[in-house]
């Protein structure tokens, strides 16, 4: 709904004079100018458009003021079957459409109809497209609906053909309207208004005028007493929501979604801003509301509804931007997890927000059967992710890498690396295979801890091209150890490792590698046999956030 009706009715020509009520035989008597209506003025426009039919109260039905759909009427709303048989029973179709933010809120109107138009005469309505005509014509005039009279009010009139007098009771919108209409089309009537009368707002204030001054006054501040209520409840939107997908509270936003669900939309002007007083002023609209990128999560839009045909009647309403972390990942043994690799569906470390594009492999499926969610590495692949503070392994630390990997190659002579620190061979240590795909962790001085049951095939013949879980862990004290499928393969206890005391510049997995890499995880701590258990038992991640 509206703070103003709107009408397509012909303003009929008012010729109104106040005049003293002359009894037979007595002279008459020249009113006083303050009191004059005349013809075409402002006042008596006002008066006109003031008594026209009231149909705001039903605009949730039928987006248009100036009509007035008569009841009973028959409405689905999302599927439900509503009678309403009083204005009352509007709140039932509201209700409706409140009850869940993810349906239509479509309100389907059962024809035939009658209405009532804002002369207060009634047609028939026999479809929606025939309604739809009567609400665009809705916008020729403005007409005043947020203040009505409080009856009855009376009128002095004078018959200047007869020199007759009399004073006429008026009791609702529809007898003042006929009036005014009947006297305006009757150059021989004069009348005059009756004071003092009270003006009723919708609000529910009330002033007394006591002149025709007055009355102007009163009628022209009718709008700073009412609401604008924008029809079918659709400018109701006061927030959009998204997903934070890189996990920095910045995302782009489609402003325009917070008026998707209106269906009149092409009746009004829809513009957004940054400020209210932009949103006042009507500076600095944001030129592209389909792709806004907010600033800060929480952040408070306005967004400004103007009447195409009247744009004086507009209303400004605040539109706050969150970004959720919808993320659904149980974020198990996060602790110091410093590179996290899920590969699903992308070569992206989810700790730094790293992504490599076009590579030369391709995302398989993993241990659980989840399609995309493995990469698999073809000899060519060399791809690196940069080292950053908070990655960054130098000798001293304590650290442990993650990984779940299955072999393709079958070739027993290859040397393949899964990850290092460094580009080049002997940078910084190295998790690879070697000999019949046997699992070993080297550093730059050649020392290693090695899968001997594997070497030894004590349990796995160098064909094996199943799923395996690796751990490599060094500690505080330079021991080492290397677990495949949560079993302990090898233990260098106070090791004479050295990965260097530069940083450097780059991780690189794959290189030279032929075969499946999942779920790679590198700690800035040396994870415990317990830790190792609960990795080797997690499911499958296919996670792409935090």
């Amino acid at each position: 709904m509206l703070n103003y009706k709107v009408t397509y009715i012909l303003i009929f020509l008012l010729c109104m004079l106040g005049v003293s009520c002359q009894q037979e035989g007595s002279e008459i008597i020249t009113p006083d100018s303050e009191e004059v209506i005349s013809a075409n003025s402002n006042l008596a426009l006002l008066l006109l458009q003031t008594s026209s039919n009231d149909g705001s109260q039903d605009d949730l039905l039928d987006n248009a003021s100036c009509i007035e759909i008569n009841l009973p009427v028959s409405v689905t709303v999302n599927g439900e079957l509503i009678v309403i048989n009083t204005l009352n029973d509007i709140s039932l179709v509201e209700d409706n459409i409140n009850s869940s933010d993810i349906d239509d809120d479509v309100i389907e109107i059962s024809f035939p109809i009658t209405i009532t138009l804002s002369d207060h005469t009634e047609v028939l309505v026999t479809s929606e497209e025939e309604l739809l005509q009567y609400v665009i014509n809705c916008f020729a005039e403005d007409v005043i609906t947020c203040v009505d009279f409080q009856y009855p009010i009376s009128f002095s009139v004078f018959n200047s053909d007869f020199q007759d007098a009399d004073v006429v009771t008026i009791n609702n919108d529809e007898a003042l309207y006929e009036f005014l209409v009947s006297i305006g089309n009757d150059s021989a009537i004069f009348a005059s208004l009756n004071y003092p009368v009270v003006l009723v707002y919708d609000n529910g204030n009330t002033i007394e005028v006591t002149s025709n001054s007055e009355l102007e006054v009163g009628i022209n501040n009718a709008n700073l007493n009412c609401s604008f209520i924008a029809p079918d409840i659709c400018f109701d939107v006061i927030e959009l929501s998204i997903c934070d997908d890189n996990n920095d509270e910045i995302q782009e936003f489609d402003l325009t979604e917070a008026v998707q669900n209106c269906s009149d939309l092409d009746l009004y002007d829809v513009t957004y801003y940054e400020t209210q007083a932009d949103a006042i002023n009507q500076v600095n609209p944001i030129p592209i509301p389909t792709s806004y990128t907010n600033l800060v999560n929480s952040q408070t839009l306005y967004y400004r509804v103007e009447l195409i045909l009247n744009p004086t009647v507009s209303e400004i309403f605040p539109l706050t931007l969150i970004v959720e972390d919808c993320c659904e990942n149980p974020e198990v043994l996060f602790d110091d997890l410093v590179i996290y690799m899920p590969f699903s569906n992308e070569f992206k470390d989810l700790i730094s927000g790293y992504t490599i594009e076009n590579t030369d492999g391709e995302f398989v499926e993993d241990r659980a059967g989840n399609p995309t969610c493995a990469y698999s590495f073809v000899q060519a692949d060399s791809l690196s992710i940069p080292v950053t503070t908070t990655n960054q392994i130098v000798q001293g630390d304590a650290f442990s890498i993650s990984v779940w990997f299955k072999m393709q190659n079958e070739n027993p002579s290859d040397v393949e690396i899964m990850f290092q620190k460094g580009t080049q061979v002997g940078d910084g240590f190295e998790l690879k295979v070697f000999t019949l795909n046997t699992p070993y962790f080297i550093d730059s001085l050649q020392y290693s801890v090695i899968d001997s049951d594997w070497l030894e095939e004590a349990d796995v013949v160098w064909s094996n091209t199943d799923w395996h879980h690796l751990v490599v862990t060094v500690d505080e004290t330079n021991t080492v150890t290397l677990y495949r499928d949560n079993q302990l393969r090898d233990i260098i206890p106070n090791s004479q490792f050295d990965i260097g005391d530069n940083p450097l510049s780059f991780f690189t997995l794959g290189h030279g590698f032929t075969g499946h890499l999942d779920d790679l995880r590198v700690y800035k701590k040396a994870l415990n046999p317990t830790e190792i258990e609960q990795l080797f038992n997690l499911d499958a991640d296919c996670f792409t956030c935090l």
